[in-house]
């Protein structure tokens, strides 16, 4: 599929339906993040998002450059991760 393409009214619905069930979705996941993130600086381990790269690990030793800009050693799945 081209990104010149137009789009079908199925698939423009499926986008739809997508979008809203992400909207729907989104206060959770800020709920979370920001227990995480709480918790976290209780323990005194917080300092911004700069220096926390996953809710679970703590600063990396070993951290390298990875796919949007997570820890490419990092084995937690894209819910551990800071979620904006």
């Amino acid at each position: 599929m081209s990104l010149n393409t137009r789009l079908t009214d199925a698939q423009e619905q499926a986008f739809k339906e997508n979008a809203d069930d992400f909207a729907k979705l989104q206060p959770q996941l800020d709920e979370v993040r920001s227990m995480a993130m709480s918790r976290l600086d209780r323990a005194g381990l917080g300092g911004g998002l700069d220096i926390l790269n996953c809710l679970i690990c703590t600063v990396c030793e070993g951290w390298t450059h990875g796919q949007d800009g997570k820890c490419g050693s990092c084995s937690h799945t894209w819910f551990s991760h800071n979620v904006e």
